[in-house]
């Protein structure tokens, strides 16, 4: 009887196993076709997203009131701001899942899907608590006044206070592409944006809500992106894990060494972008709504450069959890090249478009001309800020979160505010636009030599590693010794699953 209990023992721990593996798609194939199904899969729900907000300009420019595009302008840079936090949250969210999912552990990737999505509820309401009583003080600081500033305001008290649902939605999002469920991520984006899209007509006009129906649409399809999330995260991959105190702070430490950087960097970008706000807003609301339009047609058109920041994540952090640097490597070469090609198109587009553009929003005057400078100049420099994403994207999978971090303040600082500032003392808000656009392309050029950089001291540092490892276990008068290939290669190989000691041949 003994000795039919060993193998079922050993069956039970099988199973066990089993039960506990996950798999790790991106470690695996081709990393040009895993880059372009991820973005692509991305961008359809980004787009679908920045569609309607685009859409809702469309809708309020009907409504005949000046005031409208310029409040919502002064409202959005708030509202990015929060949107920035979020973000933040769910890079650090899908790079902590993405690192568990690499090395196949399910119960630790249910444990940080868990804790990673109860800390983002807990900051961003803390966000919503800070804010909510200096919003009047905060849109006075980016120059909103009068009409304007009441519009702007009655718009940030509807829709901040499902900033924490916001947090989560964007966090499922996270977790689905570390998964490599691109699929249902981008449903997830594609849910919200087909609840906005039916509401804000009947809202704004049906209703006859105007402003405060956009608002409201806008807060509905947050919920909607929550709950298809969390549905696709805890019942279709049932990775709800039971929630203690001792795992939430074995993930807090890690969740915050890759929040607390990726935040700042994300929040960067929309401080600097309220600093431009800022300084346009002294030639007028003409120019504000200008901008606004631009502000909404950018992430449409570049939504691939949007959705690639964060759908690159989990392709770097599952090669990463399985010691594929020359994946690594790949996977930002991959992601550049995408981008030129990309953005040569899209140019040509723009600049046979313009005039289109311009009359679809009825814009005249210096809104016309803010559209035609972004047309001509802007959209080709903004492919180096696309190159920027995918390094900071890099960074924060890489353990290197404090150089995203500086890169990012630094385009929104010394890349933003003097060549604003000159550019609309030289050439006026025309200039301004265009000047910060400059100012990314060098920080971005920048960022990806560093970026480079790193992947080939992670690179040496791998092989060093296991050169040593080789060299102490392998048997020298038997066994040839490995070759290492470029980019830890055999690195790679020797750190797969079962293979982290080279096998030695039985004894005869």
């Amino acid at each position: 009887m003994a000795g039919k209990a060993t193998p079922s023992a050993e069956n039970k721990t099988s199973a066990d196993n089993d039960s506990n593996h996950i798999e790790a798609p991106f470690t695996e194939g081709s990393v040009f076709k895993h880059v372009i199904t991820m973005t692509l899969t991305g961008a359809v729900g980004l787009l679908s997203v920045f569609a309607v907000d685009l859409l809702d300009m469309y809708f309020l420019s009907l409504i005949g009131e000046g005031e409208l595009a310029a409040s919502i302008g002064f409202a959005g840079t708030i509202i990015f701001f929060c949107a920035s936090i979020c973000i933040g949250l769910s890079i650090a969210t899908g790079a902590l899942t993405a690192r568990a999912v690499g090395a196949r552990d399910r119960a630790k990737t249910s444990s940080i899907v868990t804790n990673t999505l109860i800390f983002s509820f807990g900051v961003a309401t803390t966000v919503v608590l800070l804010m909510w009583p200096w919003l009047p003080e905060l849109l006075d600081m980016i120059g909103a006044k009068g009409r304007t500033h009441e519009l702007a305001l009655i718009y940030m008290h509807i829709l901040l206070p499902t900033l924490p649902v916001m947090a989560m939605g964007m966090g499922a999002g996270g977790v689905l592409r570390a998964l490599g469920d691109a699929r249902r991520a981008m449903f997830v984006m594609i849910t919200a944006a087909v609840v906005n899209g039916i509401l804000d007509p009947i809202l704004i006009f049906g209703l006859d809500l105007g402003l405060e129906g956009a608002a409201y649409a806008s807060a509905l399809a947050r919920v909607s992106m929550m709950a298809s999330g969390f549905y696709a995260i805890f019942h279709v991959h049932k990775l709800s894990a039971r929630w203690s105190r001792r795992s939430f702070m074995e993930t807090l430490s890690p969740m915050l060494t890759i929040a607390g950087p990726a935040t700042i960097t994300n929040v960067a970008t929309p401080i600097g972008n309220a600093y431009v706000i800022a300084v346009i807003a002294e030639f007028g609301d003409s120019v504000v709504a200008g901008n606004t339009i631009v502000a909404r047609i950018t992430p449409v058109a570049f939504a691939l450069f949007f959705s690639m920041s964060g759908s690159i994540g989990p392709v770097i952090g599952q090669n990463l959890g399985a010691h594929r640097y020359d994946r690594v490597h790949e996977t930002i070469a991959s992601s550049l090249r995408f981008i030129v090609g990309y953005t040569a198109l899209l140019w040509g587009a723009f600049l046979l478009g313009q005039e289109t553009i311009i009359s679809v929003f009825n814009a005249t005057g210096p809104s016309a001309d803010m559209i035609r400078a972004f047309c001509l100049w802007v959209v080709p420099l903004t492919s180096f800020l696309g190159a920027l994403f995918v390094a900071n994207a890099a960074f924060n999978n890489l353990g290197h979160p404090m150089r995203a971090t500086f890169f990012n303040v630094t385009k929104a600082t010394i890349g933003t505010v003097p060549f604003a500032y000159f550019g609309a003392q030289y050439y006026g808000p025309e200039g301004a636009l265009v000047a910060q656009a400059i100012g990314s392309m060098v920080v971005g050029v920048i960022a990806v030599y560093v970026c480079f950089a790193t992947i080939r001291t992670l690179t040496k540092a791998a092989d060093a590693r296991a050169d040593e490892e080789i060299s102490e276990h392998a048997d020298d008068d038997a066994a040839p010794a490995a070759p290492i290939l470029p980019y830890s290669s055999a690195r790679a190989f020797h750190a797969q699953p079962g293979n982290t000691k080279p096998q030695e041949e039985p004894a005869p």
